[in-house]
């Protein structure tokens, strides 16, 4: 798999790939700076894998979002462990031949082959019965004869099947905002980049058998293992330079010890505790969770309100560092539900922060503390809806915007996958739906529905590494500024066992702040939140009276009209009632 500039879907391609039987190789379609053109990049070993997301990495760093050109010194300095193809049509040598510049060809073969070695550096041939194409091979047979560089055999594969082609031309008219009307140039000018047979692919190079053998070759030189989390995290200094583990055990220990209010026997907890902590080491998390616990006593001690969430709820070692407010066994909540031995993704921890500034000092002493090259926000992959896909579609088709509005409008919630059977467009449009340009545009928007259609920033996942992300993870610029986003989202960095600290920004906590700051303004005395009961009668009389505006995660119209029927006398209750109209049940 070799993605322009990126290894975006190298995790899902490995999962996939060994899935299947089939030995993954990993690589990357390279754009070199000042018209350099394409090269194709395969990593051969970890080294390989390294200098790749480093060379990735360097590539987009200093240009605009979507964009890398990458110099021509660091692909000399960088080289180790991958074995380079000459490029597609939009490569140097390619181009030069071409234009039937065949110096310029031979000068730029002989700079690759300078960099990688011979061994390393081959000619790529590829068949797309485009105009050109046997000549193009010609030359790269004659150059490699004459230089004593091997040809190769490839393909230019963008898509599966040739019927994919309409969606792929539809796919680049949206990336360049043009219609098909307006893509000169753009397009290919065939159906023939799709996946070929070995048979096919066979017959195309029937006059070069050492293309063909190469292809093997390549494949068999080539083992390189995505690596696997988690990921080498920094180890924070202790104590007397205690190990972490040790000093973990002792946080948790003296939490314990100081906890008169014990909802169990004394004897489960610290039995629970030896368990929890046990699992954490096997699973290489002490350094995670000393990290988080730092993170929020950094926070605390800037008076920023933070709350950890989610199923970390269910680890005593998490409670006892301050992580999470909830004693796990006083209400039966179990740990393997956050962590266990047994199951294959990583955990992750979410904090929740006072939005706003308050939030963004957290982010900037994260920074601070570990540095830009060993932290990163994970990316997310905005896919498509249906009425994006509408949108963008009737836009590729050249359908006028009023058009385009309308149908798009008409699409409700209900909607199925395939557009065309929608009931609320069929009311509206009724027989023109019927139209062959009209079906089109429904088919392939239906097609595109849960597609990749752009990169985005996650909400607050980080990724923090003891080691330089660079050598590790391909990282790239966001929109906003001094933020660098890893290629890989938050499935693809679980699907290696990564795991990442999610830094939130709740707007519920900066108004409790805020509510808290004007109390102590008016009284002199802050309310102490940790003080607070579960057991409040007129809180409960209060919630169950409907009284819920601006009240946390009971304020929405759904909740508002449960809760007083539902009668929440108890926390429980309240916890049942809350589950009831979470996405799953509904």
């Amino acid at each position: 798999l070799t993605d322009h500039d990126a290894l975006y879907g190298a995790p899902r391609f490995e999962r996939a790939a060994r899935q299947a039987g089939i030995k993954p190789i990993f690589g990357a379609e390279i754009t070199l700076v000042n018209g350099g053109g394409h090269l194709t990049l395969l990593v051969e070993n970890d080294t390989g894998y390294a200098n790749l997301c480093r060379l990735i990495t360097l590539a987009r760093r200093d240009q605009q979002k979507g964009f890398a050109a990458l110099p021509w010194r660091l692909l000399a300095n960088h080289h180790d462990g991958l074995i380079a193809l000459s490029g597609c049509r939009r490569s140097e040598i390619a181009r030069a031949l071409l234009d039937r510049n065949p110096t310029k060809a031979q000068h730029a073969a002989e700079r690759f082959a300078s960099i990688f070695g011979r061994g390393n550096f081959f000619l790529e041939m590829q068949s797309h019965y485009e105009r050109g194409d046997r000549r193009l091979n010609t030359g790269l047979a004659e150059l490699g004869q004459r230089l004593k560089i091997p040809l190769v055999a490839t393909g230019n594969v963008h898509y599966l099947d040739p019927d994919d082609a309409p969606l792929h031309d539809v796919l680049t008219c949206i990336r360049h905002r043009v219609s098909l009307t307006q893509a000169n140039g753009l397009l290919r000018s065939n159906s023939e980049y799709g996946f070929r047979s070995p048979r096919d692919v066979a017959a195309l190079y029937a006059e070069w058998p050492d293309a063909l053998r190469a292809t093997l070759d390549i494949a068999e030189r080539c083992h390189a293992r995505l690596p696997l989390g988690p990921q080498s995290l920094p180890t924070l200094p202790t104590p007397g330079g205690t190990p972490p583990i040790v000093y973990l055990r002792q946080l948790c220990q003296i939490a314990l010890n100081q906890h008169g209010d014990l909802r169990r026997p004394r004897a489960e907890y610290q039995a629970a505790l030896d368990h929890e902590l046990r699992i954490i080491e096997e699973q290489g998390l002490t350094d995670y969770f000393l990290i988080v616990h730092d993170l929020v006593r950094f926070a605390r001690s800037q008076n920023i309100l933070c709350q950890g969430r989610g199923s970390a709820a269910n680890s005593l070692v998490a409670y006892l560092l301050g992580i999470t407010p909830i004693d796990p066994l006083s209400i039966g909540l179990v740990f393997e539900r956050f962590l266990s031995a047994e199951r294959a993704t990583a955990p992750d921890i979410d904090i929740d922060f006072v939005a706003g500034t308050a939030r963004e000092t957290v982010i900037q002493h994260l920074y601070q503390k570990y540095g830009h090259d060993h932290t990163a926000m994970a990316c997310t992959v905005v896919t498509f809806g249906a009425k994006q896909a509408v949108r963008d579609v009737g836009m590729a088709l050249g359908f006028s915007t009023e058009t385009i509005d309308r149908v798009s409008d008409s699409l409700d919630v209900q909607s199925s996958a395939d557009l065309s059977a929608s009931s609320s467009l069929r009311s509206t449009f009724g027989a023109q739906l019927d139209a062959p340009r009209w079906q089109q545009w429904l088919t392939l928007a239906s097609t595109l529905q849960g597609y990749p259609r752009h990169l985005g920033i996650h909400s607050g996942g980080f990724v923090i590494s003891g080691s330089p992300l660079i050598d590790q993870i391909p990282v790239e610029p966001a929109t906003m500024m001094e933020r660098f986003v890893t290629q890989w989202d938050k499935d693809a960095l679980e699907m290696v066992g990564w795991v990442k600290l999610d830094v939130l920004g709740l707007r519920m906590l900066a108004a409790i702040s805020d509510a808290c700051d004007l109390i102590e303004q008016q009284t002199g005395q802050r309310p102490d939140l940790n003080a607070l009961r579960f057991d409040d009668k007129r809180v409960f009389d209060m919630i169950c009276r409907g009284e819920t505006v601006a009240v946390f995660q009971v304020e929405s119209r759904a909740q508002a009209s449960l809760i007083p029927r539902f009668q929440p006398r108890s926390f429980a209750d309240l916890t049942v009632e809350i589950a009831l109209i979470r996405p799953g049940p509904v």
